[in-house]
């Protein structure tokens, strides 16, 4: 493909990898992943929750030093050492950066455990050992910057420390009573797809996806990805869009997408956890949902949008 230029590449290496399978869908019952986290001060770094399909399951990448807690949860937890996240921004939600990505990933066969867009960024969890092939794939395949080189992100434990004695809204165990946000985005009238590939098929919907006219129309555009791998050989692979764009057709259902970003989120954790939390209590079911870095997207039914928004106004200021 003709070299697609971005901005840069972000690595966080060192990670836990955590898992809840099968977890109760309707949150009657037990406490869940993002939950016991909270409880714990831990903060997520990534978080990928799904409810449709054959596999339900809420997965999240933590810091490694909290193995021992995680160890010692009772419930039906998975624990994966020595995985990162590797995020290339912008995205622009485009199909021919997105297609461009996912064929080459279906032809090199290079294996991530979860792919997720936020606002900016398409984030990947990734096993350690692949992580100098996938950023060989990136940096040989993208226009980066000259100057660039992957932005590693490290915990500095000094720097740490002075940030959170002088600056308390950094801290993990600090939440205000109402949480800042940028705006809270509701869009409707959207399709929600869904695909099981092999890699080889990855590949060909990928080049399928690049074949669509780059415009700055925003039926060209997606809205929200997410994929997970099923089987070493498997990827279940979610593209909400607006009306179909003309590519392969999957499983779909109507969806709508309720979004929103703000300062800090990547620093402090329960706030993924006190957004869905909110809607648990209305009893809005979801269908999906993300968090990365300072944005968290929320996958809803058709209709329940709006009882969506006005839940999490309890809890998140929308300026």
């Amino acid at each position: 493909m003709n070299q697609i230029k971005i901005n840069g590449i972000r690595l966080n290496k060192n990670y836990l990898q955590v898992t809840q399978e099968e977890f109760d869908r309707h949150y009657t019952s037990g406490m869940l992943l993002y939950q016991a986290l909270q409880s714990k001060s831990i903060n997520l770094v990534f978080m990928a929750l799904n409810t449709l399909g054959d596999r339900s399951f809420i997965s999240g990448a933590i810091a490694s030093r909290h193995l021992k807690n995680v160890l010692n949860q009772d419930g039906n937890w998975a624990c994966k050492r020595d995985i990162c996240t590797l995020s290339i921004y912008p995205h622009h939600y485009r199909f021919r950066l997105l297609g461009g990505l996912l064929s080459l990933l279906g032809q090199q066969k290079i294996s991530f455990w979860h792919m997720v867009s936020s606002k900016a960024m398409l984030t990947f969890v990734v096993d350690q050992q692949n992580c100098d092939a996938f950023i060989e794939l990136l940096s040989s395949n993208f226009d980066l910057p000259k100057s660039h080189v992957p932005f590693e992100q490290e915990e500095n434990d000094e720097l740490t420390k002075f940030l959170k004695k002088k600056y308390p809204e950094t801290r993990a165990t600090y939440v205000e009573e109402k949480i800042k946000t940028y705006g809270i985005t509701l869009e409707t009238d959207l399709t929600l797809n869904a695909y099981r590939f092999s890699f080889d098929q990855l590949a060909g919907f990928g080049r399928e996806l690049q074949s669509i006219d780059d415009s700055e129309n925003s039926e060209d555009k997606f809205f929200h990805t997410c994929a997970h791998l099923i089987s070493p050989e498997n990827i279940r692979l979610f593209l909400l869009t607006g009306k179909s764009p003309g590519f392969t057709e999957g499983q779909t259902c109507p969806a709508e997408l309720l979004s929103f970003h703000g300062p800090h989120f990547g620093d402090r954790h329960s706030i993924i956890s006190r957004a869905l939390n909110c809607l648990s209590k209305k009893s809005i079911p979801v269908l999906q949902a993300a968090c990365t870095g300072s944005s968290i997207g929320i996958i809803l039914a058709q209709g329940k949008g709006e009882a969506a928004k006005q839940a999490l106004t309890d809890v998140f200021e929308n300026p």
